[in-house]
């Protein structure tokens, strides 16, 4: 089994409830339909620019509860203006050795 993390924008978590990407999740829908069998193991923020806070619990993650891919949220790669510390993020994410996946739904 999978166990797959979802990392999400703090600021569009202010308004946005997550339900596109909980919904895309639990349903095996979008960037989540070609996982035979996966765990969500959390969501959370990036903890706000530039991210620092969000990577630093992600590599926790990987350690300490098997981490194995971390969803970018749509949120991260697909609002306008486009978040500008995503390249950055995926670039540390994937120095834990855990697969980066961009968007979470569309």
């Amino acid at each position: 089994m999978v166990k797959v993390a979802i990392l999400r924008c703090d600021s569009a978590a202010k308004t946005c409830p997550a339900v596109g990407c909980m919904t895309a999740a639990l349903n095996k829908k979008d960037t989540f339909k070609d996982y035979e069998d996966f765990e969500l193991v959390t969501m959370i923020t990036c903890g706000g620019c530039p991210g620092r806070l969000g990577i630093n619990q992600i590599k926790q993650l990987v350690e300490k509860h098997g981490v194995e891919v971390v969803h970018f949220a749509t949120c991260t790669t697909a609002l306008k203006p486009k978040c500008i510390y995503t390249d950055e993020m995926k670039e540390e994410i994937e120095k834990t050795g855990a697969k980066v996946v961009l968007g979470s739904h569309f």
